[in-house]
């Protein structure tokens, strides 16, 4: 008798155990660029909840899990993106900008089809004539944030539209000598050296002493830091967050620890640390949601 309540015992605890496996399984869709970030965020989470199961999926997966994106505004904010243009270092469209000194308004004209109300009598520079535009086509590719900071949509880009992830943008300009793109920092500097990648080179922008001293002669942290303590027009960023259904309790949870815990990585793979502030009212707005639907 003993032995049988002992062998229920034992598949009941088993039974448990499984389904609380599964229940912690939790998909993950995000574009190339960010993902050594999130894996990293997913191994030091794992050490603290071993129960976890986390699976990255691809973009065209079905429904469900997180999705770690820059073009949601119901996403749990962690991070920022910065997006810089950049063009292949000593190729003909260097030599054509290299002194060119952009401030808004002309990187308005060379990325961005002509306005032929606004436009009307603007001529077009040399450099606009003869450089090639080449722009990420995907969901989460930084061209989108760089659009819309400038209220333009990703459809009013000049030049060709790379789909996939936007790494072929270096790859798609290192093919031609006119070739220009913007890319976010992870893709414009080089992760471990900190410093702009050997085959690259930012396009020379209309900014301050100071921040023109640290785009040519700063490597990666001495930007991060800079645009963390002001905005620079010429310099888009845009929020890096987490879209998730609230109800999934495992999302929730590992979106929680990210709020709490996920900042403390970003510098390391080249993106911005939000505010305080923001952080702990991204922190609240989902914490009261998911009392929300716990009380449903």
């Amino acid at each position: 008798m003993n032995k049988n309540i002992f062998t229920i015992a034992t598949l009941a605890l088993t039974f448990a155990l499984n389904v609380n496996a599964q229940s912690e399984k939790v998909n993950i869709k995000v574009s190339k660029s960010i993902r050594p970030l999130v894996e990293k965020l997913v191994e030091e989470y794992k050490k603290d909840n071993a129960g976890a199961d986390f699976e990255f999926v691809s973009a065209k997966a079905q429904e469900g899990g997180i999705q770690f994106t820059t073009d949601d505004e119901q996403a749990v904010s962690f991070a920022r993106l910065a997006v810089l243009p950049v063009t292949t270092k000593d190729s003909e469209a260097d030599q054509l900008l290299h002194d060119a000194h952009l401030n808004s308004k002309k990187l308005k004209n060379l990325f961005f089809v002509k306005d032929e109300i606004a436009d009307e009598d603007r001529k077009e520079t040399k450099a606009e004539k003869a450089v090639h535009i080449y722009t990420g086509n995907s969901q989460q590719s930084a061209s989108r944030a760089y659009a819309a900071h400038f209220n333009h949509e990703a459809s009013d880009f000049k030049g060709k539209k790379i789909s996939g992830d936007d790494s072929f943008l270096n790859t798609a300009i290192s093919r031609d000598p006119l070739g220009v793109t913007i890319n976010s920092l992870s893709n414009v500097y080089d992760l471990n050296s900190r410093q702009v990648r050997s085959d690259l080179a930012i396009v020379s922008l209309d900014v301050d002493k100071q921040s023109r001293q640290v785009l040519e002669q700063g490597g990666l942290d001495e930007l991060i830091a800079l645009l963390e303590k002001r905005e620079i027009e010429e310099i888009p960023t845009a929020n890096v967050g987490l879209a998730y259904n609230h109800s999934d309790s495992a999302a929730s949870k590992f979106a929680q620890w990210v709020l709490a815990h996920g900042s403390e990585y970003v510098h390391q793979y080249g993106l911005l640390q939000l505010p305080q502030k923001e952080l702990a009212a991204q922190a609240k707005r989902t914490e009261q949601e998911n009392n929300i639907l716990a009380c449903l």
